[in-house]
């Protein structure tokens, strides 16, 4: 007989793993040494020849993929999603530089002191902000261009600059309110993983184009509406026309001026090669980075927040996506025949397309495309993708199902004078069920691990809240391990629930369980 792990069991080896993990870390934490690096490099025009065979991290479509591969031809580029991960990859020594502007650098290095750079004299970055290529997007434009003159003129923008890319943290600024509202409300893109730009404290926007709107809309009489996602995605909802105005340190070039109408920079940047020198180690900066990812600015309530997100869209595209596939599966059976037949091909055509299709392009076809112009919730759109994923799933699995069920069943159920559909409920859907629903409590929790990718269409969930952390913080360690762990315990709690569901529905355990309460002359 076959032992069962207990819960018990499984949390001491998911501790023991955890602590595996931690011990590894440590050691490599502890290898790199370093006397933690200055500001800038001891030689400031230090020759970046040695990085023509090093390796380079870059965010993924960044405009310093392209910088890299010109400079240093020989080297070896490894691309990341955000530039989160390529600073994690930076200090654990993964790539041996980076390429980043100035103020970005000063506000990563007001956590990290073990960061260094390098100036790369022959490239520079112009900074503005971004509006849609049309008769609307011309006007704000001319708004802004107009209030980024007065405030250059005025040293507004100087003292501005110098409070949120110095290299010593802003105190939160006077709370963004007062706005009327008289001129209607500007749906903005931001991307808070673009430190000093724009970034979260306390869970709110804050960063110098955010005061920048701020003064803006005041100017202009705006309310604003703000939705946070990666800044590709923010590009895809102004070509689209989903948002009025994207920012985030959105660099101007060339190719991006062919579809984005953008402002007058605020700034041209310094480009700067940054390196680590090493730390500590893991173990001595352990409980500082414990407190950044958990208690500083109550974080742990936008962790709670993310897990209360995840859930809602799981359950409801569980939920949602049940009944559809139900539904759909029994207009299939339909007895005019030409109801059915309509039935089938939009089952064939719906499960096919969906099929087809990776779930974040699913995703970003409901909320850039579909509902581009249309006030609808990233959440909201969240969950009708799910729901239609999941109802696919569901009304395949059901067809197999009711066909791997022998013919014979029916025909017997019909020669006892069942009717059609008192069959199929009575005696075909119940043989079914036991091949459908191990199966269905496996794509259950894949659901949950799949909706990790909503954060690309403006919905917090869990994965989201730990990329935000990380990219305010970052830290890689504690908040990947915090997600990781979660996801575990939520996707093992619902298999642990599914598992007894399908204990109870089980008809032989059933038929064991009433044995018992016969008498002996009975079972017999």
């Amino acid at each position: 007989m076959q032992k069962r792990i207990k819960p018990r069991g499984i949390l001491c080896l998911l501790f023991a793993a955890l602590m595996a993990l931690v011990c590894l870390a440590g050691c490599a934490g502890s290898a790199d040494g370093g006397d933690g690096g200055t500001t800038e490099s001891a030689a400031a025009g230090e020759d970046l020849a040695r990085f023509e065979d090093a390796r380079l991290g870059v965010v993924t479509g960044s405009l310093y993929g392209g910088y890299s591969r010109e400079l240093f031809p020989n080297a070896r580029i490894s691309e990341f999603n955000n530039f989160a991960d390529v600073l994690a990859a930076l200090i654990q020594g993964k790539v041996d530089g980076t390429m980043l502007d100035r103020p970005n650098f000063n506000a990563v290095k007001r956590t990290e002191s073990g960061l260094s750079c390098t100036t790369v004299p022959q490239y520079s970055v112009e900074i503005g902000f971004g509006f849609q290529k049309n008769a609307g997007g011309d006007a704000l434009k001319e708004k802004m261009d107009t209030l980024l003159t007065r405030l250059s003129e005025d040293g507004t923008l100087d003292s501005m600059i110098d409070k949120w890319y110095g290299e010593t943290e802003p105190n939160r600024p006077v709370p963004l309110d007062g706005l009327t509202g008289n001129a209607g409300t500007l749906k903005v893109s931001i991307d808070t993983t673009r430190k000093p730009f724009v970034y979260l404290y306390n869970n709110e926007p804050v960063g110098f184009e955010i005061e920048v709107l701020y003064l803006f809309c005041k100017e202009y009489g705006y309310d604003v509406e703000y939705e946070d996602v990666p800044f590709a995605s923010g590009l895809a909802g102004l070509a689209g026309e989903k948002y009025e105005l994207v920012c985030g340190g959105l660099y101007m070039t060339p190719e991006r001026k062919e579809s984005v109408n953008f402002s007058d920079p605020y700034m041209v940047a310094d480009v700067v090669m940054a390196t680590y020198a090493g730390g500590g180690g893991f173990f001595a900066s352990v409980g500082e980075s414990f407190e950044k990812t958990f208690v500083r600015e109550g974080r742990w309530k936008m962790i709670l927040e993310g897990i209360g997100t995840t859930l809602l869209i799981s359950l409801s595209a569980v939920a949602g996506g049940t009944l559809l596939g139900f539904l759909l599966y029994l207009w299939t059976r339909a007895k005019n025949k030409v109801s059915s037949k309509i039935a089938r091909g939009i089952a064939a055509v719906y499960s096919k397309l969906v099929a087809g299709m990776p779930t974040l392009v699913i995703l970003m076809l409901l909320f850039y495309v579909i509902f581009g112009k249309v006030d609808i919730s990233g959440l909201a759109v969240a969950i009708i993708g799910f729901i239609l994923t999941f109802g696919s799933f569901v009304y395949n699995q059901l067809k197999l199902s009711v066909e791997g069920v022998d013919r014979g069943q029916t025909e017997a159920a019909y020669a006892l004078g069942y009717g059609r559909n008192r069959a199929f409920f009575r005696i075909v859907l119940p043989q079914a069920m036991k091949m459908f629903l191990p199966v269905y409590s496996a794509e259950i929790v894949n659901l949950v691990k799949a909706t990790s990718v909503v954060g690309y269409i403006a919905v917090s969930d869990l994965t989201k809240v730990g990329d935000i952390i990380r990219s305010n913080t970052y830290e890689a360690f504690f908040p990947l391990i915090a997600v990781a762990l979660i996801y575990f315990l939520i996707t093992w709690g619902i298999s642990a629930l599914l598992g007894l569901l399908q204990r109870r529905l089980d008809p032989k355990r059933k038929k064991r369980a009433g044995k018992k309460f016969l008498p002996e002359e009975d079972v017999k």
